[in-house]
């Protein structure tokens, strides 16, 4: 007689944590630095520009008051400006990144591949260690 009770409540106690368990639990920080956070710009812009595009239609066939279309669209137009802003600040930093990458392979360039000495750009030999300085042309 006991058992079944203690089962049922079990059973119902499991099933409340099952089911509140999304709801307090807290909630992942987003990777705002990840391969992800320059789709998601992308995506939020679409989605202000398609807001955009609906508010004045909305405004021309009636839907919207005058000053209710002026509100909503300061407001998307200041979204799009932070989200272009953010996009833009993105772009640069991949800009900056490349330059540094392509000074490193020009620096690298001019050493050698075998101990890093300087060298100068009609050696055959590297005057360090003698390496060969010949590069293979790939056809």
């Amino acid at each position: 007689m006991i058992l079944p009770i203690v089962l049922a409540v079990l059973l119902t106690v499991g099933a409340v944590v099952f089911v509140a368990f999304p709801l307090v639990r807290t909630p992942r920080p987003l990777d705002t630095n990840g391969p992800g956070a320059t789709e998601e710009l992308l995506a939020r812009r679409d989605r202000v520009f398609e807001e955009l595009r609906e508010a004045d239609f909305d405004f021309r066939v009636g839907k919207l008051t005058e000053q209710d279309y002026s509100a909503t669209r300061e407001r998307l137009e200041n979204e799009a400006a932070r989200i272009l802003h953010a996009i833009d600040v993105q772009i640069a930093a991949l800009d900056e990144e490349i330059e540094r990458e392509v000074h490193d392979l020009r620096d690298r360039e001019h050493s050698c591949p075998a101990c890093g000495a300087p060298i100068a750009p009609s050696a055959r030999f590297c005057v360090s260690c003698g390496a060969s300085l010949q590069v293979s042309i790939r056809r």
